[in-house]
């Protein structure tokens, strides 16, 4: 199916999956045991989370930038090199703080991911989906297998667990310095937007700040740190718009924003990963609507994560022969069924089968199809800047559903409880109706005009 530099490209690209999945995925089951460690409270210990997704938001535009001003090669190897860095730090620190300049070291590093997918673009024009969908594939089955791992070993010493990324970091760096085509730079070497990436880097960190400085009831404690915070971010998002506007080489492409599929994607994305915040508390709603246990009821979310990644694959298959438009405006529709009927679902079989719908039209309208859609949109000289466009979008997203979401949910075991999760899943199916009338608007296209990469 591949030639030769196509197979040294996968091999590169599939480890880096591995890498950024087991990250991901093993850090959970740690966080009590590194809380007991060194005597920190709850709110503290989750900013091993928090400072991760900062320098990834803060990263990803930046490699991205580079990338197509200097080539992949040289940065993918950068990103490479900062996330092993950084898990010899936390694998080896010894205080709190150490950890938390590893993990940032990390969120720089994880960025890899986003230049993997723009690889894609560039040498898989044809199979462009198949690919995404197999990379997807990868990282979820990584992702599923990363708790026990870090169960297994969280008991002997929770350093282990980051340890074993060690070897495959490296296994990365080596692998993308001698498989990874050296390419040349995409774009003439005009002066950097430093403006643009403070101001950016100012609005990100005040952002994620505020997000997770929330506390109380929803606008009704508001905080002096907040009061403050919020300003800050609306004056450093009008200027970093402004000076943007004014750039010749913006370091994150809103010009893009002018092409309809661009903006209606990066839409799609901010909404969506907004509303798909919801799926985070499937099982602590089974758990409390049918009486289970905590084993059983992630048990019964088990059949959502098999459909996701079932679905991803024939997602990639499709998006080869049809493009992005059907893709979504079908998973959107699919979606919003398996909401309603989640809202509803009187038994845990209505349950499971719901979030087995949703996953299905979940991974059609938010999955590969989005990275896809901007890798048609964006030629190649700006393919990694759309790529970070997208990430940006997704994780702004992703940050603002966890907090909005949360604050509107009854997490009692009492009725009243379970209906507050009910009458979400609701209010996500209409949200899912929405996103589906977005991508009804997508332009599409009616026949592939994609030829091999040269290579």
């Amino acid at each position: 199916m591949f030639n030769s530099l196509r197979t040294r490209i996968l091999a590169v690209i599939f480890a880096g999956a591995i890498l950024i999945a087991i990250d991901g995925s093993t850090v959970y089951p740690m966080l009590e045991a590194i809380q007991d460690t060194f005597a920190v409270n709850k709110s503290t210990v989750t900013w091993i989370l928090n400072i991760e997704v900062i320098f990834i938001m803060l990263g990803t535009p930046l490699f991205a930038k580079l990338s197509d001003r200097y080539g992949r090669k040289p940065i993918y190897l950068t990103s490479a090199i900062l996330f092993l860095l950084g898990t010899i730090t936390v694998s080896f620190s010894q205080s709190f703080e150490i950890l938390l300049i590893g993990r940032a070291l990390q969120g720089l590093g994880a960025v890899l991911s986003v230049l993997a997918v723009t690889i894609i673009g560039d040498y898989f024009d044809e199979t462009r989906g198949t690919i995404l969908g197999a990379f997807g594939v990868v990282i979820s089955l990584t992702y599923a297998l990363g708790p026990a791992i870090a169960g297994f070993f969280v008991d002997i010493n929770w350093h282990y667990v980051f340890m074993i990324n060690i070897p495959v970091a490296l296994a990365v760096v080596l692998l993308g310095y001698f498989l990874l085509p050296a390419g040349k730079p995409l774009q003439k070497h005009r002066s950097f937007d430093w403006k643009g990436m403070s101001l950016l880097a100012i609005s990100i960190s005040t952002l994620s700040l505020l997000v997770y400085s929330f506390k109380g009831n929803w606008l009704t404690e508001i905080a002096y740190d907040e009061m403050i915070l919020f300003p800050l971010l609306i004056i450093s998002l009008a200027l970093f718009w402004w000076v943007e506007r004014k750039t010749d080489e913006p370091i994150l492409p809103i010009g893009l924003l002018k092409q309809r599929d661009i903006l209606i994607g990066s839409l799609v994305a901010l909404l969506g990963f907004l509303f798909m915040a919801g799926t985070y508390y499937y099982s602590t709603f089974a758990r409390h609507a049918f009486n289970l246990s905590y084993s059983d009821a992630a048990y019964l979310v088990l059949p959502h994560t098999i459909a996701a990644m079932v679905a991803t694959i024939i997602v990639g298959k499709l998006l080869d022969k049809l493009g992005a438009k059907p893709i979504m405006v079908a998973g959107g529709a699919i979606a919003v069924f398996g909401m309603l009927l989640m809202s509803y679902s009187p038994t845990p079989f209505i349950f499971a089968l719901a979030a087995v719908i949703f996953a299905i039209g979940n991974a059609g309208i938010l999955g590969q199809a989005l990275y896809y859609l901007f890798l048609d949109e964006t030629d190649k000289s700006k393919r990694a800047s759309g790529q970070a466009l997208l990430s940006i979008c997704l994780n702004v997203g992703a940050l603002l559903g966890g907090v909005i979401i949360s604050k509107f949910l009854d997490f009692s075991a009492s009725a009243a409880g379970v209906d507050s999760f009910r009458d979400m899943y609701f209010f996500l199916a209409l949200s899912y109706v929405l996103l589906t009338i977005l991508a009804i608007c997508l332009r599409g296209r009616l026949f592939s005009n994609k030829k091999p990469a040269k290579g």
